[in-house]
């Protein structure tokens, strides 16, 4: 017996009120935004050519908005490699996610990632750990952040993860802390908050048109086996339980399932072809909980999702609209809960 083991849930409480980054920045290459985009069905021009980049004020390919999510899986799975060792990888879901956009990322930046463990909380058979992920780029401007609740299954029998997250959903509001080690910058998780970035371009489509209600146009998307396998190279995610059969089955899942971020990364490309402007986006969230369903991948055939949208709320002063999201398979939504705020700026197209 080894009488040194330490708790992971130990390892997870010392971590509250902490600061973890990354030793190495992230570079943005073009090649990279490209396969992203390819992986998640987002073919608009400026994740493709620099001219069209160009036409929109910036400097580079523009990512997708999502893209980010490579950045922070990355240091998730790095903090659960070295500082958080005990939890089983696989028995860790996503319960919900935020994106806050400050601006999109560009090929050349050079971004640091700060990881805050804002709360730790043991709950029945589950650990919550409240994680806050803030991207700075090469000027130390914040310029984009992710706030994730992460659920480590610790005891019982796997429940699976609609009923994993229902359970700890119907948990009383945490109270979060921030801080700081002795080698970061003297500012708490919750004041860093990506500063609104130039956004030249106007969607196309027209804000004085829209209303409460409104319906998105309907998008079907299909994913195979390969296209996971794909998006696992793309992402670096080196487990092979969202394209392996029997990896699938010995984690608890019925079949190979599409993860959860590529799901995040379809609907966010579902958006940004309706708009016209992959700028447009400034926060998205999503929620995997109670009656969500997977999105089976079959070995010799493609899985279909579905969405579909609606405006939820409009606000006139700040040229804002809040659109939900409904993504389905087999008829089930993927979804507990999903919504993007869209800023519709003043600025005109240049020829327009």
């Amino acid at each position: 017996m080894n009488e040194t083991a330490v708790n992971p849930a130990d390892q997870a409480r010392a971590l509250v009120d902490h600061r973890y980054r990354s030793a190495v920045p992230y570079q943005v290459e073009r090649e990279e935004i490209r396969e992203f985009a390819r992986a998640i069905q987002d073919y608009h021009p400026a994740h493709w050519s620099e001219a069209a980049a160009a036409e929109l004020g910036f400097s580079g390919l523009v990512a997708p908005p999502t893209f980010s999510s490579i950045i922070l899986t990355r240091m998730h799975r790095e903090i659960m490699d070295s500082l958080i060792t005990g939890y089983d990888p696989t028995r860790i879901l996503h319960a919900d996610r935020v994106f806050d956009f400050g601006r999109p990322l560009v090929a050349g930046d050079r971004l640091t990632c700060d990881v805050y463990v804002e709360s730790f909380r043991h709950f029945g058979d589950y650990n919550v750990l409240a994680i806050k992920s803030v991207l700075i780029d090469q000027d130390g401007t914040v310029v984009q952040t992710g706030s994730s609740a992460l659920l480590a299954r610790v005891g019982g029998p796997d429940p699976g993860p609609a009923e994993a997250v229902r359970t700890v959903t119907t948990m009383s509001p945490v109270t979060t802390r921030q801080g700081r080690t002795e080698a970061v910058v003297p500012a708490a998780a919750d004041s860093l908050a990506p500063p609104p970035g130039p956004r030249i371009a106007q969607p196309d489509v027209d804000f004085a048109d829209l209303a409460v209600g409104t319906e998105l146009p309907t998008r079907t998307m299909r994913l195979s086996r390969e296209d996971l396998v794909n998006y696992a190279g793309v992402t670096g995610d080196a487990d092979p339980v969202p394209f392996d059969e029997r990896s699938a089955v010995a984690s608890g899942l019925p079949t190979v399932v599409a993860p959860g971020m590529l799901k995040l990364g379809l609907a966010a490309s579902f958006l940004g072809a309706w708009l016209g402007d992959p700028t447009a986006l400034t926060r998205f969230r999503a929620q995997f909980a109670h009656n969500t369903h997977y999105l089976r991948i079959p070995p010799l055939a493609a899985g279909t999702v579905e969405f579909r949208g609606r405006v939820i709320s409009i606000d006139p002063r700040r040229r804002r609209a809040t659109v939900a999201v409904d993504a389905r398979a087999e008829g089930r939504k993927l979804f507990g809960y999903a919504a993007a705020e869209v800023l519709f700026p003043h600025a005109i197209r240049a020829g327009d």
